[in-house]
């Protein structure tokens, strides 16, 4: 019996060990940095709102910080802030940011001035939800602050997905990584994004707009692996600027006329944000729809930014339908807690009929 029970303590201690505690900033401990210290691996970090101005090191692997914001992209309306003042250090790996406000950064010893500085080697870190803001000299001209960069020593498995980058020398600054940036905005920064040899690295769906020199700067060493496809590029100096001999992959995308990026050589009637040499930008979209300032209104199926017969037509297929029956689609379950297409997801389609969001509409 004594056995029994010193299992069973065992059992629910591993699964408390796996699962994490939560910790609350302030409730628990009064500053980030003190929850830091007290975490171990798979602990989550719930901060309130509030200024918190403090200069981060976080070497726990595995941590999750959760703002006030979490899950709210930072494009949308948000509540009061978990605001950080300073910046954020990453030296392990397996790290999550999720709905905070990253103001100003800082001077990181040995590295950048930066809000959010990832050291080398690490990978598995996830930035999503956050606003990271500078009243710096952006977009006018540069002053080295970058809001998210990783050490030149490389990072890999890195996801910034849903934040706001505005007022920075740089947005994003990527060297030597791997990483999916997406539904980001970018704006009013001198550079909206740098990536300096790509590793594997996806820029897509992002709004990049009104950057002072460049929204998107390509330098050395060479390009292993880089797509830049479906961003919404407008009022940025020049879009991509390919600062090396070897062309790059930017098709489709919108670059803020639908007569295409201007290039004096390939494309001279092209109304649209410039592009340098080096870039295939051909075929490019002749709007914007599905990046964070252009949402797929509920309803559209086929990802058009409008909701019409096109959309109607799918759901026809599936009316009536139940989950398990051959025509079932769940994308046509709009009231979603029934499991059937029937009268309550016709009211929700029919709420939006007609509805559109792409730049073409407005």
């Amino acid at each position: 019996m004594k056995a029994f029970v010193y299992n069973v303590i065992l059992i629910f201690a591993l699964s408390a060990m796996v699962q994490g505690a939560n910790i609350n900033v302030p409730a628990n401990y009064n500053t980030i940095q003190n929850a830091i210290n007290a975490a171990v691996s798979g602990d989550t970090i719930i901060v309130a709102a509030g200024n918190y101005t403090e200069n981060l090191l976080v070497n726990k692997v595995n941590l999750s910080f959760v703002g006030a914001n979490a899950g709210i992209p930072a494009g949308q309306t948000r509540l009061d802030e978990s605001n950080i003042i300073g910046y954020v250090k990453i030296v392990s790996n397996g790290i999550s940011l999720n709905g905070f406000k990253i103001t100003d950064g800082a001077q990181v010893p040995a590295g950048e001035k930066a809000g959010v500085y990832i050291v080398g080697g690490t990978s598995g870190h996830t930035i999503q939800c956050n606003l990271f803001t500078r009243t710096g000299a952006a977009p006018g001209g540069p002053d080295q602050f970058r809001a998210v960069i990783n050490e030149f020593g490389g990072v890999s498995s890195l996801l910034i997905k849903q934040n706001k980058f505005i007022g920075w020398h740089t947005g994003v600054y990527l060297q030597n990584a791997d990483a999916v940036v997406t539904n980001n905005v970018m704006s009013k920064n001198y550079v909206g994004m740098s990536i300096d040899g790509a590793v594997s690295v996806t820029v897509a769906y992002n709004s990049i707009i009104n950057n002072g020199l460049e929204g998107i700067g390509i330098g050395p060493p060479a390009v292993t692996s880089l797509a830049i496809e479906h961003n919404c590029f407008s009022g940025n100096l020049t879009a991509v600027a390919n600062w090396q001999s070897v062309e790059i992959n930017a098709e489709n995308n919108n670059w803020g006329d639908s007569t295409g990026p201007y290039n004096a050589a390939s494309n001279p009637d092209g109304k649209g944000d410039a592009v340098s040499n080096n870039v295939d930008f051909n075929p490019w979209l002749a709007a914007c729809c599905g990046d964070p300032l252009h949402l797929l209104p509920v309803g559209d199926l086929t990802n058009d930014c409008r909701v019409n017969f096109f959309d109607f037509a799918i759901c026809a297929r599936a009316w009536l339908s139940i989950e398990g029956d051959g025509n079932w689609n769940p994308a046509c379950n709009f009231a979603a807690q029934d499991n059937a297409i029937n009268m309550n997801d016709l009211a929700v389609f029919v709420s939006h009929w007609l509805e559109c969001t792409s730049s073409e509409c407005n």
